[in-house]
Protein backbone atom coordinates (compact mmCIF):
# COMPACT_ATOMS: atom_id res chain seq x y z
CA UNK A 1 0.00 0.00 0.00
CA UNK A 2 1.45 3.56 -1.16
CA UNK A 3 2.26 6.33 1.36
CA UNK A 4 2.68 9.27 -0.77
CA UNK A 5 5.59 11.67 0.25
CA UNK A 6 5.12 15.77 0.21
CA UNK A 7 8.04 16.82 0.70
CA UNK A 8 8.61 21.15 1.98
CA UNK A 9 11.68 23.31 1.90
CA UNK A 10 13.01 26.43 2.18
CA UNK A 11 16.45 26.07 1.24
CA UNK A 12 18.00 29.72 2.23
CA UNK A 13 21.00 29.17 -0.11
CA UNK A 14 21.98 25.79 1.61
CA UNK A 15 23.13 22.77 -0.55
CA UNK A 16 19.60 21.59 -1.52
CA UNK A 17 20.69 18.78 -3.41
CA UNK A 18 22.64 17.17 0.11
CA UNK A 19 19.84 18.09 2.27
CA UNK A 20 17.32 16.27 -0.52
CA UNK A 21 19.59 13.23 -0.38
CA UNK A 22 20.04 13.15 3.36
CA UNK A 23 16.34 13.11 3.69
CA UNK A 24 15.95 10.69 1.24
CA UNK A 25 17.95 7.81 2.66
CA UNK A 26 16.38 8.67 5.69
CA UNK A 27 13.13 7.82 3.96
CA UNK A 28 14.35 4.57 2.94
CA UNK A 29 15.51 3.21 6.22
CA UNK A 30 11.95 3.94 7.24
CA UNK A 31 10.64 1.92 4.25
CA UNK A 32 12.89 -0.95 5.01
CA UNK A 33 11.50 -1.42 8.47
CA UNK A 34 8.17 -1.29 6.95
CA UNK A 35 8.53 -4.07 4.41
CA UNK A 36 7.00 -6.46 6.35
CA UNK A 37 3.69 -4.77 6.58
CA UNK A 38 3.52 -4.32 2.38
CA UNK A 39 3.50 -0.10 2.89
CA UNK A 40 5.84 1.72 0.97
CA UNK A 41 6.69 6.00 1.14
CA UNK A 42 7.00 7.13 -2.23
CA UNK A 43 6.82 10.12 -3.88
CA UNK A 44 4.40 8.67 -7.13
CA UNK A 45 2.01 6.28 -6.71
CA UNK A 46 -1.89 5.02 -7.22
CA UNK A 47 -4.47 5.19 -4.61
CA UNK A 48 -2.17 6.23 -1.37
CA UNK A 49 -3.71 5.18 1.79
CA UNK A 50 -2.70 8.55 2.94
CA UNK A 51 0.13 11.70 2.84
CA UNK A 52 2.95 11.85 4.64
CA UNK A 53 4.33 15.50 4.75
CA UNK A 54 8.22 15.77 5.24
CA UNK A 55 8.79 19.23 6.77
CA UNK A 56 12.35 19.61 5.42
CA UNK A 57 13.34 23.03 7.07
CA UNK A 58 12.51 25.75 8.64
CA UNK A 59 10.64 28.50 6.71
CA UNK A 60 8.14 26.40 5.13
CA UNK A 61 4.57 27.37 7.58
CA UNK A 62 3.35 29.68 4.85
CA UNK A 63 4.04 27.41 2.74
CA UNK A 64 2.03 24.34 4.10
CA UNK A 65 -0.75 26.69 5.42
CA UNK A 66 -1.26 27.98 1.53
CA UNK A 67 -1.53 23.94 0.47
CA UNK A 68 -3.65 23.07 3.57
CA UNK A 69 -6.74 22.85 1.54
CA UNK A 70 -4.85 19.82 -0.77
CA UNK A 71 -4.20 17.50 1.99
CA UNK A 72 -6.61 14.99 3.43
CA UNK A 73 -7.02 14.49 7.13
CA UNK A 74 -5.23 12.78 9.00
CA UNK A 75 -2.50 15.46 8.42
CA UNK A 76 0.81 13.26 9.26
CA UNK A 77 4.12 15.21 9.73
CA UNK A 78 7.38 13.68 9.01
CA UNK A 79 10.33 15.48 10.89
CA UNK A 80 14.08 14.78 10.87
CA UNK A 81 16.50 15.80 13.11
CA UNK A 82 18.27 18.35 11.19
CA UNK A 83 17.27 22.24 9.40
CA UNK A 84 15.20 22.95 12.16
CA UNK A 85 12.73 20.50 10.87
CA UNK A 86 10.76 19.50 14.68
CA UNK A 87 10.54 23.04 15.20
CA UNK A 88 8.70 23.69 12.04
CA UNK A 89 6.96 20.76 12.43
CA UNK A 90 6.01 21.42 15.82
CA UNK A 91 4.54 25.22 14.94
CA UNK A 92 3.09 23.39 12.65
CA UNK A 93 0.93 20.90 14.20
CA UNK A 94 0.07 23.20 16.83
CA UNK A 95 -1.88 25.71 14.35
CA UNK A 96 -3.55 22.09 13.17
CA UNK A 97 -4.95 21.72 16.46
CA UNK A 98 -5.97 24.93 17.20
CA UNK A 99 -8.05 24.66 14.22
CA UNK A 100 -9.57 20.90 15.21
CA UNK A 101 -7.39 19.17 12.53
CA UNK A 102 -6.47 15.87 13.28
CA UNK A 103 -2.89 15.38 13.06
CA UNK A 104 0.12 12.74 13.93
CA UNK A 105 3.67 14.06 14.29
CA UNK A 106 5.96 11.33 13.16
CA UNK A 107 9.52 11.72 14.50
CA UNK A 108 12.51 9.79 16.03
CA UNK A 109 14.82 6.97 14.86
CA UNK A 110 13.65 5.42 11.74
CA UNK A 111 12.52 2.62 13.93
CA UNK A 112 10.09 4.35 16.07
CA UNK A 113 8.60 6.37 13.06
CA UNK A 114 8.00 3.08 10.79
CA UNK A 115 6.17 1.95 14.44
CA UNK A 116 3.88 5.03 14.32
CA UNK A 117 3.14 4.73 10.45
CA UNK A 118 1.96 1.06 11.26
CA UNK A 119 -0.41 2.54 13.66
CA UNK A 120 -1.76 5.36 11.75
CA UNK A 121 -2.27 2.68 8.82
CA UNK A 122 -4.39 0.63 11.25
CA UNK A 123 -6.19 3.74 12.28
CA UNK A 124 -7.22 4.38 8.55
CA UNK A 125 -7.78 0.78 7.65
CA UNK A 126 -10.46 0.85 10.40
CA UNK A 127 -11.69 3.91 9.39
CA UNK A 128 -12.77 2.67 6.14
CA UNK A 129 -13.78 -0.44 6.76
CA UNK A 130 -16.62 1.14 9.61
CA UNK A 131 -17.93 3.23 6.74
CA UNK A 132 -18.87 -0.09 4.57
CA UNK A 133 -20.55 -1.66 8.20
CA UNK A 134 -24.20 -2.79 8.65
CA UNK A 135 -25.59 -3.25 11.77
CA UNK A 136 -29.10 -4.72 12.91
CA UNK A 137 -31.60 -3.58 15.31
CA UNK A 138 -34.15 -6.10 16.45
CA UNK A 139 -37.28 -5.08 17.88
CA UNK A 140 -35.91 -1.62 18.96
CA UNK A 141 -34.78 -0.40 22.44
CA UNK A 142 -35.10 -1.12 25.84
CA UNK A 143 -38.03 1.01 27.74
CA UNK A 144 -34.97 0.64 30.63
CA UNK A 145 -32.28 3.36 28.01
CA UNK A 146 -33.86 6.46 28.92
CA UNK A 147 -30.49 8.04 27.94
CA UNK A 148 -30.50 9.98 25.11
CA UNK A 149 -31.11 7.79 21.70
CA UNK A 150 -29.25 7.18 18.52
CA UNK A 151 -30.77 8.22 15.62
CA UNK A 152 -29.83 5.79 12.96
CA UNK A 153 -29.92 8.34 10.48
CA UNK A 154 -26.69 10.01 12.96
CA UNK A 155 -25.53 7.33 12.33
CA UNK A 156 -25.63 7.05 8.83
CA UNK A 157 -24.48 10.87 8.80
CA UNK A 158 -21.52 10.93 11.18
CA UNK A 159 -20.49 7.17 10.84
CA UNK A 160 -21.55 6.58 7.07
CA UNK A 161 -22.67 2.95 8.80
CA UNK A 162 -26.22 1.45 7.42
CA UNK A 163 -28.65 0.80 9.99
CA UNK A 164 -31.25 -2.14 9.19
CA UNK A 165 -34.30 -2.31 11.07
CA UNK A 166 -35.65 -5.64 11.85
CA UNK A 167 -39.06 -6.41 13.48
CA UNK A 168 -39.29 -8.55 16.52
CA UNK A 169 -42.08 -10.53 14.16
CA UNK A 170 -39.57 -11.25 12.44
CA UNK A 171 -36.79 -12.63 14.79
CA UNK A 172 -40.20 -14.66 16.55
CA UNK A 173 -40.53 -16.13 12.96
CA UNK A 174 -36.76 -17.86 12.69
CA UNK A 175 -37.16 -18.82 16.10
CA UNK A 176 -40.00 -20.79 15.79
CA UNK A 177 -39.04 -21.80 12.07
CA UNK A 178 -35.73 -23.11 14.24
CA UNK A 179 -37.47 -24.73 17.20
CA UNK A 180 -39.62 -26.76 14.42
CA UNK A 181 -36.86 -27.72 12.28
CA UNK A 182 -33.58 -27.77 13.92
CA UNK A 183 -32.67 -31.58 15.09
CA UNK A 184 -29.25 -31.01 15.83
CA UNK A 185 -26.74 -28.68 16.42
CA UNK A 186 -23.86 -29.57 14.48
CA UNK A 187 -23.14 -26.28 13.13
CA UNK A 188 -22.86 -24.07 16.22
CA UNK A 189 -19.41 -23.41 17.47
CA UNK A 190 -18.77 -25.20 20.10
CA UNK A 191 -21.93 -27.08 20.30
CA UNK A 192 -20.06 -30.67 22.36
CA UNK A 193 -18.64 -28.83 24.54
CA UNK A 194 -21.40 -26.69 25.48
CA UNK A 195 -23.48 -29.81 26.20
CA UNK A 196 -20.60 -31.10 27.93
CA UNK A 197 -20.73 -28.93 30.61
CA UNK A 198 -24.83 -28.07 30.74
CA UNK A 199 -26.50 -29.46 34.08
CA UNK A 200 -30.04 -28.18 31.88
CA UNK A 201 -29.72 -29.36 27.99
CA UNK A 202 -33.24 -28.44 27.29
CA UNK A 203 -32.35 -24.89 28.76
CA UNK A 204 -29.58 -25.12 26.73
CA UNK A 205 -31.47 -26.56 23.20
CA UNK A 206 -33.29 -23.11 24.02
CA UNK A 207 -30.55 -20.79 24.05
CA UNK A 208 -29.10 -22.11 21.16
CA UNK A 209 -32.06 -21.91 19.06
CA UNK A 210 -31.86 -17.65 19.62
CA UNK A 211 -28.19 -18.60 18.30
CA UNK A 212 -29.39 -20.16 15.18
CA UNK A 213 -32.06 -17.48 14.59
CA UNK A 214 -30.04 -14.56 15.00
CA UNK A 215 -27.29 -16.19 12.41
CA UNK A 216 -30.29 -16.33 9.73
CA UNK A 217 -30.65 -12.59 10.34
CA UNK A 218 -27.06 -11.97 9.86
CA UNK A 219 -26.99 -14.13 6.84
CA UNK A 220 -29.77 -12.71 5.24
CA UNK A 221 -29.51 -8.77 5.77
CA UNK A 222 -25.23 -9.14 5.57
CA UNK A 223 -24.65 -7.60 8.91
CA UNK A 224 -21.73 -6.94 10.65
CA UNK A 225 -23.29 -6.62 13.78
CA UNK A 226 -26.54 -6.78 15.77
CA UNK A 227 -28.30 -5.68 18.94
CA UNK A 228 -31.50 -7.78 20.42
CA UNK A 229 -33.98 -6.15 23.00
CA UNK A 230 -33.45 -9.20 25.33
CA UNK A 231 -35.81 -8.74 28.34
CA UNK A 232 -39.28 -8.98 25.17
CA UNK A 233 -36.87 -12.28 24.54
CA UNK A 234 -36.97 -13.43 27.88
CA UNK A 235 -40.93 -12.85 27.95
CA UNK A 236 -41.74 -14.30 24.88
CA UNK A 237 -39.75 -17.72 24.79
CA UNK A 238 -38.24 -18.01 28.16
CA UNK A 239 -34.67 -17.78 27.31
CA UNK A 240 -31.79 -15.61 27.06
CA UNK A 241 -29.75 -13.97 24.17
CA UNK A 242 -26.54 -14.21 26.55
CA UNK A 243 -25.60 -17.58 24.75
CA UNK A 244 -26.20 -16.35 21.26
CA UNK A 245 -24.55 -12.99 21.82
CA UNK A 246 -21.58 -14.25 23.31
CA UNK A 247 -20.86 -16.82 20.23
CA UNK A 248 -21.55 -14.03 17.64
CA UNK A 249 -19.11 -12.09 19.31
CA UNK A 250 -16.66 -14.61 19.63
CA UNK A 251 -16.78 -15.05 15.63
CA UNK A 252 -16.43 -11.76 14.76
CA UNK A 253 -19.98 -10.66 15.08
CA UNK A 254 -20.49 -8.03 16.92
CA UNK A 255 -23.45 -8.32 19.25
CA UNK A 256 -25.36 -6.67 22.15
CA UNK A 257 -28.84 -6.83 24.02
CA UNK A 258 -31.38 -4.35 24.94
CA UNK A 259 -31.34 -2.69 20.99
CA UNK A 260 -28.35 -0.28 23.16
CA UNK A 261 -26.93 0.98 19.57
CA UNK A 262 -24.10 3.14 21.41
CA UNK A 263 -22.78 -0.07 23.20
CA UNK A 264 -23.24 -2.08 19.51
CA UNK A 265 -21.39 0.42 17.82
CA UNK A 266 -18.51 0.85 20.48
CA UNK A 267 -17.84 -3.01 20.38
CA UNK A 268 -17.82 -2.96 16.28
CA UNK A 269 -15.56 -0.80 16.71
CA UNK A 270 -13.29 -2.27 18.54
CA UNK A 271 -13.83 -5.21 16.72
CA UNK A 272 -12.34 -3.56 13.24
CA UNK A 273 -9.96 -1.74 14.52
CA UNK A 274 -8.09 -4.85 16.61
CA UNK A 275 -9.58 -7.93 15.00
CA UNK A 276 -10.76 -8.77 19.10
CA UNK A 277 -13.80 -9.33 20.66
CA UNK A 278 -14.87 -7.17 23.60
CA UNK A 279 -17.02 -7.62 27.08
CA UNK A 280 -19.86 -5.30 27.40
CA UNK A 281 -20.49 -5.14 31.36
CA UNK A 282 -22.63 -3.22 33.39
CA UNK A 283 -20.70 -0.81 35.65
CA UNK A 284 -21.68 -2.09 39.25
CA UNK A 285 -19.98 -0.90 42.18
CA UNK A 286 -17.15 1.85 42.93
CA UNK A 287 -14.82 1.57 45.73
CA UNK A 288 -12.75 5.07 45.92
CA UNK A 289 -10.62 3.97 48.60
CA UNK A 290 -9.66 0.90 46.71
CA UNK A 291 -9.57 2.65 43.03
CA UNK A 292 -11.72 0.03 41.50
CA UNK A 293 -15.06 -0.89 39.79
CA UNK A 294 -16.95 -3.43 39.62
CA UNK A 295 -18.45 -5.11 36.13
CA UNK A 296 -20.62 -7.64 35.58
CA UNK A 297 -23.08 -9.19 32.90
CA UNK A 298 -23.55 -12.83 31.48
CA UNK A 299 -23.02 -13.06 28.11
CA UNK A 300 -19.14 -12.39 27.68
CA UNK A 301 -17.69 -13.73 24.62
CA UNK A 302 -15.67 -17.36 25.28
CA UNK A 303 -12.88 -16.62 23.75
CA UNK A 304 -12.24 -14.03 26.50
CA UNK A 305 -12.06 -16.29 29.35
CA UNK A 306 -9.83 -19.23 30.68
CA UNK A 307 -13.10 -20.80 31.85
CA UNK A 308 -16.27 -20.55 32.06
CA UNK A 309 -19.58 -22.33 33.27
CA UNK A 310 -23.66 -21.96 32.01
CA UNK A 311 -25.72 -20.58 35.13
CA UNK A 312 -29.70 -19.75 35.25
CA UNK A 313 -30.03 -16.23 34.34
CA UNK A 314 -29.70 -14.06 37.48
CA UNK A 315 -32.69 -11.79 36.97
CA UNK A 316 -35.51 -14.37 37.16
CA UNK A 317 -33.45 -17.79 36.59
CA UNK A 318 -35.44 -18.68 32.91
CA UNK A 319 -32.77 -19.26 30.29
CA UNK A 320 -29.02 -19.19 30.50
CA UNK A 321 -26.22 -16.75 30.82
CA UNK A 322 -22.40 -17.21 31.21
CA UNK A 323 -19.78 -17.26 33.80
CA UNK A 324 -16.72 -16.62 33.07
CA UNK A 325 -13.23 -16.10 34.37
CA UNK A 326 -11.32 -13.00 32.75
CA UNK A 327 -7.64 -13.00 33.00
CA UNK A 328 -5.77 -10.50 34.66
CA UNK A 329 -4.28 -7.77 32.45
CA UNK A 330 -4.41 -4.10 30.90
CA UNK A 331 -7.79 -2.94 29.20
CA UNK A 332 -9.59 -0.53 27.53
CA UNK A 333 -13.01 1.03 28.95
CA UNK A 334 -14.70 2.04 26.79
CA UNK A 335 -17.98 3.38 25.09
CA UNK A 336 -19.09 6.22 22.46
CA UNK A 337 -21.84 8.69 23.81
CA UNK A 338 -25.46 9.10 22.48
CA UNK A 339 -24.39 12.40 21.43
CA UNK A 340 -21.11 11.12 19.48
CA UNK A 341 -18.76 13.85 21.00
CA UNK A 342 -15.46 13.36 22.60
CA UNK A 343 -16.76 15.13 25.05
CA UNK A 344 -19.09 12.81 26.41
CA UNK A 345 -17.19 9.12 25.31
CA UNK A 346 -15.74 7.23 27.51
CA UNK A 347 -12.06 6.16 27.04
CA UNK A 348 -9.64 4.91 30.33
CA UNK A 349 -7.45 2.72 30.98
CA UNK A 350 -7.59 0.13 33.53
CA UNK A 351 -6.09 -2.98 34.78
CA UNK A 352 -8.60 -6.14 35.75
CA UNK A 353 -7.61 -7.18 39.18
CA UNK A 354 -8.96 -10.41 39.75
CA UNK A 355 -12.64 -12.09 39.04
CA UNK A 356 -15.43 -11.99 42.04
CA UNK A 357 -18.51 -13.85 43.05
CA UNK A 358 -20.81 -11.67 44.49
CA UNK A 359 -25.09 -12.37 44.93
CA UNK A 360 -27.53 -9.97 43.12
CA UNK A 361 -25.16 -9.41 39.99
CA UNK A 362 -25.15 -10.52 36.37
CA UNK A 363 -22.99 -13.87 36.34
CA UNK A 364 -19.81 -12.81 35.36
CA UNK A 365 -17.88 -10.25 37.63
CA UNK A 366 -14.63 -8.61 37.40
CA UNK A 367 -13.26 -6.13 39.32
CA UNK A 368 -10.84 -2.99 37.87
CA UNK A 369 -7.89 -1.18 39.03
CA UNK A 370 -8.24 2.31 37.83
CA UNK A 371 -6.59 5.55 38.94
CA UNK A 372 -8.57 8.14 41.13
CA UNK A 373 -8.50 10.64 38.03
CA UNK A 374 -10.06 7.69 35.70
CA UNK A 375 -12.51 6.99 38.31
CA UNK A 376 -13.91 10.70 38.61
CA UNK A 377 -14.03 10.94 34.89
CA UNK A 378 -16.49 7.97 34.84
CA UNK A 379 -18.72 9.93 36.70
CA UNK A 380 -18.21 12.96 34.66
CA UNK A 381 -18.78 11.26 31.30
CA UNK A 382 -22.45 10.79 30.11
CA UNK A 383 -22.11 7.56 28.32
CA UNK A 384 -25.26 6.05 29.65
CA UNK A 385 -25.64 2.32 31.73
CA UNK A 386 -23.27 0.22 30.17
CA UNK A 387 -19.22 0.35 29.30
CA UNK A 388 -17.11 -1.88 26.98
CA UNK A 389 -14.10 -3.47 28.23
CA UNK A 390 -11.47 -4.69 25.66
CA UNK A 391 -8.01 -6.09 26.66
CA UNK A 392 -4.70 -3.90 25.39
CA UNK A 393 -4.43 -0.06 24.85
CA UNK A 394 -7.27 -0.09 22.47
CA UNK A 395 -7.99 3.65 24.43
CA UNK A 396 -4.85 5.42 22.62
CA UNK A 397 -7.03 4.80 18.93
CA UNK A 398 -10.43 5.15 20.15
CA UNK A 399 -10.93 9.13 19.82
CA UNK A 400 -8.77 9.14 16.59
CA UNK A 401 -10.97 6.61 15.20
CA UNK A 402 -14.08 8.53 16.14
CA UNK A 403 -12.62 11.93 15.33
CA UNK A 404 -11.81 10.63 11.90
CA UNK A 405 -14.76 8.93 10.83
CA UNK A 406 -17.19 12.30 11.70
CA UNK A 407 -14.65 14.20 9.28
CA UNK A 408 -14.66 12.16 6.46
Amino acid sequence: MNLKLVSLYNFFGKKQQAIIDEDLVFIDEINNYLLDEDLYICEEGLEPLFEIILIGSDGIESLFLKRLKDFDEPLVLLATAHNNSLSAALEIKTYLENQHKLCFLLTGDEKHIASMIRHIATIIHATKKLKKSRLGVIGGPFKGLIAPPIKPENIKKYFKMEVVKITAKEFDELYQKAKEETLAFNEVPREQELFNCADNPEALSKALLVYVALKKLVEKYQLHGLTIRSSRLIKKTKTTACLALALLNEEGISASGEGDLASLMTMHLVNTLTGRTSFLANPSKIDYEEHTLLLANSSVPFNMVSSYKLRPYFANGSGLSIKGELLEGHVSILKIAPDFSLENSLCLPGTIKENVSLPSHNQTQVLLSLSEESLMDLLKTSFGGQVVVAYGEVYQDFFPVLSLLRRE
